[in-house]
């Protein structure tokens, strides 16, 4: 039996990537009969609660996930605190690449740092930081093609038009996401559909264009998502690549919402982000683009290509492969 802390953001959010793998991750994991786990949510993390049932559960491995920053690997350097002897491991979804992170790293040195891309692999190499390569998962359970039929019906119950083509994004309203191409997708034949969940987080300057230009905007808490992905004809990813004056990047290296559209055969269009060109290759009905021209060009593409033909591209992303590659690191780091 291994015992596994994962500290981590688990809430159930459908736009948001970083904690929806967190809450997944956890799911899967818990169901392994040969792993014991300890869950502890990084909001409540700093309380005396926390860090005592850290010391009495004295776990092998302490799991941090999520960007990381410096905020984070504090957290684990408290957790390492009160387990001296676990391993610790890093999943980073969006390596916040500052000078402080990079400081921080050489001093608390985690045993090893699971990346999506070589590129973030290299910048953990360079703080002598041993990485592995391995995918986020997704669900293939729930999200799976459906047919014509299912299709129209679930738009006549979400009271959209059985003539158009639906166009959909599922995501935080940010300019650093390049959401604002989306506007320009949208016309009398194509209809944009956002799915977002914080208005907290919103550009509300953005949100009100969007809006004028005749993008359907979902702006609650929508647990049945995968309908969304089900009724739609296309996804669409326009993240912008260059990373922001605190490189801080705005999304999983391996966006959830892609893999699920994948998952559902939809075919996508996306700039080549992240870790997605290193993993999965463009073609029947991936389409990778890097400015407005080429989105427009790609979508136009997808019109007249044959049917899509994604989501074999990301079978080994499916939870359970990926579950099982884990315990295989766990094994390995405690070997």
């Amino acid at each position: 039996m291994i015992k596994i802390c994962l500290i981590g953001d688990f809430k159930v959010c459908p736009d948001r990537s970083i904690y929806k793998m967190a809450a997944q991750l956890a799911d899967f994991l818990s169901k392994e009969k040969d792993i014991s786990l300890l869950l502890c949510h990084k909001e409540h993390f700093t309380r005396p609660r926390s860090l005592n049932r850290i010391r009495r559960f004295q776990p092998d491995i302490i799991h941090l996930l999520g960007k990381p920053d410096s905020a984070e690997l504090f957290r684990l350097q408290l957790a390492k605190l009160s387990a001296p002897r676990a391993k610790t491991v890093i999943s980073a979804q969006q390596p916040a690449k500052t000078r402080t992170v990079k400081n921080m790293l050489s001093y608390i040195k985690p045993d090893l740092a699971i990346c999506l891309s070589q590129k973030c692999a290299a910048f953990f190499k360079e703080s002598g930081i041993e990485t592995v390569i391995l995918p986020n998962g997704v669900d293939m359970t729930v999200f799976q093609p459906v047919s014509p039929e299912i299709k129209a019906e679930l738009r006549r119950q979400y009271c959209l038009p059985q003539n158009k083509l639906l166009l959909l994004h599922v995501g935080p309203i940010r300019s650093g996401r390049g959401v604002d191409l989306l506007r320009r997708m949208q016309n009398p034949d194509t209809q944009v559909i956002m799915a977002v969940s914080n208005p907290g987080i919103f550009n509300r300057t953005l949100l009100e264009n969007l809006r004028k230009s005749g993008c359907m905007i979902l702006t609650s808490f929508r647990p049945n998502i995968a309908d969304w992905y089900a009724l739609a004809d296309c996804y669409i990813y326009p993240m912008l690549l260059e990373e922001d004056t605190n490189h801080q990047i705005f999304s999983s290296e391996m966006p959830l919402s892609v893999l699920e559209a994948m998952s559902t055969n939809l075919p996508v269009i996306t700039t080549p982000f992240g870790a997605l060109p290193e993993v999965f290759t463009e073609g029947e009905g991936l389409y990778y683009a890097k400015d407005d021209f080429e989105f427009l060009k790609a979508f136009q593409a997808h019109i007249k290509n044959p049917p899509p033909n994604t989501r074999p591209k990301v079978s080994a992303c499916n939870w359970p492969l990926v579950i099982t590659s884990l315990k295989e690191i766990y094994a390995k780091l405690l070997a």
